[in-house]
């Protein structure tokens, strides 16, 4: 048979948050508003060789306040589960959803990850060469545990999916949610992104010399290259008649999505910006002339930046200019496969705090395709926002959201 499009309202109803900067949303809220930057010393490894010894960790998350909603009767996890079942526990209290009246069969989880457990995979390789064996290392190693654990807690049946497409990961997870809800698989989907400071990701990043030397500064002219952060975004995301049914507050609307690759090379942006311009094109459609803030994905390499930039004004013509934009890269890093479903939750937040998140570090904008950036706080309300990812090996996906 094939399946019917409803034409039901999909509504974000609960968010959860951790980040460099903040461990909940209200934090997140009053962290950003500040324009506060949760660059750190990495002390979780060695750093020699590395070309910059800083990162935004989530250095100030405690994980206990996952082990607390179990009583103490839970088994450790691996660093990506609890940054997970944190922001997934804080999602469900704001959205007030009890998950077991939750139809088992209509209730999904997907979620987005780029290395997932690759924290412990590193541990636990490490014993092995020192003649130590502990396999309940590996217990969250598969970037699936984070999925498989809300399951368990959330007794959810249907669609446990993982999308692991570098930078685009959770955005790709958003615009899975919305299909699976349009669709009449699902009516409640736990959606989100995680990843985690690693030997990796950070060895590679540095590798391939992207890296800043010091800060980050997406869209500045002088800007140097990107900043690596971890951290979680989870979001409850339901049909508005499950929302509407119990009373729940809606935070915001998806809207559509688009999602698109560049076919050019697996780390350099195509410089005609093709794929990201037919992605927010698709994005977008029928919305054209309202959206009025673009959560960019401004990761603050030279390349990157330049072609989003081209993109955006190719899209939105004289309005390229104008349109507030920003990049949250600069206070949080760039969280890779968490990256989409941060800026959603920035994004609301800057809808319900009424304001558009800074640009931190940003001063003086390029002279082709300048954007409408700042870098302080812009008291301004927010009504349709446009969320960019654009990955490595030319996979890009943005997200258009409404905000309350």
């Amino acid at each position: 048979m094939i399946p019917i499009k409803n034409n039901t309202e999909i509504v974000i109803t609960g968010v959860g948050v951790v980040n460099a900067i903040s461990n909940n949303f209200n934090e997140f809220i009053s962290s950003m508003k500040q324009g506060e930057c949760g660059l750190s010393t990495i002390t979780e490894f060695s750093t020699n060789g590395l070309r910059n010894v800083n990162a935004c960790g989530s250095v100030n998350f405690n994980p206990k306040v996952v082990y607390d909603k179990y009583n103490g009767r839970h088994r450790k996890m691996e660093r990506s589960s609890e940054l997970v079942m944190s922001a997934y526990f804080e999602a469900l209290a704001m959205s007030g959803l009890n998950v077991k009246k939750v139809s088992p069969d209509k209730g999904a989880v997907v979620l987005g990850s780029t290395l997932g457990g690759a924290l412990a995979g590193q541990q636990y390789y490490k014993d092995v060469k020192s003649n130590k064996h502990r396999p309940s290392k590996l217990r969250d190693y598969s970037m699936h545990s984070p999925g498989y654990r809300i399951c368990i807690d959330s007794g959810f049946l249907g669609p446990n999916l993982l999308f692991s497409s570098a930078c685009t990961s959770s955005n790709q997870a958003l615009a899975s949610a919305i299909d699976l809800i349009s669709y009449g698989k699902s009516e409640v989907v736990i959606a989100g992104g995680f990843d985690v400071l690693s030997e990796v990701s950070c060895s590679g990043f540095s590798a391939m010399r992207n890296v800043s030397p010091n800060i980050c500064s997406p869209f500045d002219v002088d800007r140097q290259g990107l900043m690596l952060g971890e951290g979680s975004a989870i979001l409850i995301i339901e049909s508005s008649e499950s929302a509407r049914k119990r009373g729940a507050k809606v935070l915001a609307t998806l809207k559509g999505y688009g999602v698109t690759s560049d076919a050019f090379h697996m780390t350099a942006p195509d410089s005609k910006a093709a794929g990201p311009i037919e992605c927010m094109k698709k994005a977008i459609l029928g919305y054209e002339d309202d959206v009025d803030l673009i959560v960019t994905h401004g990761t603050g390499t030279i390349h990157n930046d330049k072609i989003e930039a081209k993109a955006i004004h190719n899209v939105f013509g004289q309005r390229g200019k104008s349109i507030a934009c920003t990049s949250i890269k600069s206070m949080v890093g760039h969280t890779l496969g968490a990256a989409g479903a941060m800026n959603a939750i920035a994004a609301i937040a800057g809808g319900v705090g009424g304001f558009i998140p800074p640009t931190v570090n940003f001063k003086s904008a390029e002279k082709s395709h300048a954007l409408s950036c700042s870098g302080k706080l812009r008291s301004i309300k927010p009504k349709l926002a446009l969320s960019n990812t654009l990955g490595f090996g030319g996979v890009n996906c943005s997200i258009l959201i409404g905000l309350n």
